[in-house]
């Protein structure tokens, strides 16, 4: 019984001791609790006061001098682009700066950090994007916005915005083209009597692009940033812009193009050396190759828009489909003059009168009579020869100027005209072998010297090398 007693006195001690730490906890954390209670009742009491008599219809500063707002963007993602539209897309995080100084507060306090819900009760600047096709704020899972409160009335409202501007695109040098895409800023309702915008230095750089971005076929240039104002007949506008220059990387059109082309036009000059009597062979080869050429062309220009502006990747392709269309014409040419010749033959003459040997011997006539001899059931005319009387030698019916003449024959039992055709067709070949190859290769070092040089003295180098300079 002694020893129960001793036990159950040790734990109503630690009890004891328990209830004690708990209670010292509670009266030392009882001040910070009530200050965070207060804080927050403070804050809110303050937020409360400020919108009180706060009119969100009027500009901060109305009746003074026009409002400065501030413009900087963060580009999370660019494209893509795309040349059928003539549009690109863009996704960023789109900040503005001002001050209102109906909304300054306690300067002991730190920057506020407010909710979406605060901007129904205070003044936003009526910014809008002029030249979009479309324009998106993103909400998932909560509008992604962005507001805080400054003591001194500073307020920077930032959202996330994807927007589809329109690209007007020069396409005369495509692929080696450069494009400037330009997405612009302007007040809708405002003029520059009450409301101007600049873009915002005092944090670095205005427009900060992603290092991540990876555009298809195209390399990112230096942005251009632009200030201005625009005249309407409702006033003047301010107006921003931000301009971004874009490369087109041209592997992808050397490979899918320029090279398959150029193969075509040398399969082409195969047929150059085929012998000219084998038809079907050098045939096939020259139509197969024209029509590839006709499919290379379609599906290079499927992915572009119908503009009427010649492109580089046109003349180059014109150029090859010239070629290939040639060496079907040589082939042509081969086959025409290549068909056998044969002189014009006279018409038949007409049938001789069959008489009777011995009354035609009793007949003191010059001409030569035909003799009708019975071979079996068959008649058979055979030419009769007699002498004349005057002495004259006997001629052949075969003499006759009404018989056929024949050809008349060169060294090797080969007609003077075959010879001269087939010394032309040997010489057409031979001179379209060394022709077609030494023009198009000519002519292919000057295209790419001259598209190349323009290439280097485009806008994109030009705004590249100004901005390294400055």
């Amino acid at each position: 019984m002694p020893e129960l007693g001793g036990v159950s006195g040790v734990s109503t001690a630690m009890k004891n001791i328990a209830v004690l730490f708990v209670t010292l906890t509670q009266i030392f954390n009882r001040p910070l609790l009530i200050q965070a209670t207060s804080n927050s009742s403070e804050f809110t009491r303050t937020l409360n006061e400020l919108t009180t008599d706060y009119d969100t219809r009027l500009r901060p500063a109305f009746g003074d001098k026009p409002l400065d707002v501030g413009i900087t963007m963060h580009i999370d993602s660019l494209g893509p682009i795309s040349e059928v539209d003539m549009s690109f897309r863009v996704d960023f995080a789109f900040r503005q700066y001002w001050k209102d100084e109906r909304l300054t507060f306690n300067e002991t306090w730190e920057n506020i950090t407010l909710s979406h819900e605060f901007l129904q009760k205070i003044w936003l600047p009526d910014t809008y994007f002029p030249d979009s096709l479309k324009a998106v704020k993103h909400n998932v899972m909560v509008p992604n916005i962005l507001l805080r409160l400054s003591p001194d009335g500073h307020i920077l409202y930032s959202a996330r915005v994807t927007v589809v501007g329109m690209c007007p695109m020069d396409l005369t040098f495509f692929p080696m083209d450069e494009q400037i895409c330009s997405l612009m800023i302007e007040c809708y309702g405002y003029t520059t009597r009450d409301l101007v915008l600049s873009w915002e230095k005092s944090y670095g750089s205005p427009v900060e692009v992603s290092a991540n971005i990876n555009i298809a076929q195209f390399t990112i240039g230096p942005t251009i940033l632009k200030e201005y104002s625009l005249a309407f007949s409702t006033g003047n506008f301010s107006h921003l812009e931000v301009q971004f220059a874009l490369r087109r990387d041209i592997l992808f059109f050397v490979i899918q193009c320029y090279i398959p082309a150029t193969l075509i036009v040398i399969l082409s000059w195969v047929s150059f050396f085929v012998n000219r009597n084998a038809v079907p062979a050098r045939a096939s080869l020259a139509i197969t190759t024209v029509l590839t050429m006709i499919t290379l062309i379609g599906t290079s220009n499927s992915s572009l828009p119908k503009v009427s502006d010649v492109k580089a990747l046109d003349v180059y392709l014109g150029m090859c489909f010239l070629y290939v269309f040639g060496a079907l014409v040589e082939f042509s040419a081969i086959c025409y003059f290549n068909k056998p010749r044969y002189l014009p033959q006279p018409p038949p003459p007409p049938p001789l009168p069959i008489v009777n040997p011995l009354e035609a011997l009793d007949r003191d006539s010059p001409v030569d009579m035909i003799v009708m001899t019975d071979l079996g059931n068959h008649m058979h005319r055979k030419p009769f020869l007699r002498k004349h009387t005057n002495g004259e030698t006997p001629t052949s019916s075969c003499n006759s100027p009404l018989m056929p003449r024949p050809l008349e024959q060169g060294a090797g039992g080969r007609t003077k005209g075959h010879e001269s055709t087939e010394t032309l067709v040997s010489r057409l070949d031979k001179y379209s072998r060394l022709f077609f190859p030494v023009t198009f290769f000519i002519l292919m070092v000057v295209y790419w010297v001259t598209y190349l040089r323009i290439l280097h003295s485009s806008i994109y180098t030009k705004e590249q090398n100004q901005i390294q300079s400055s």
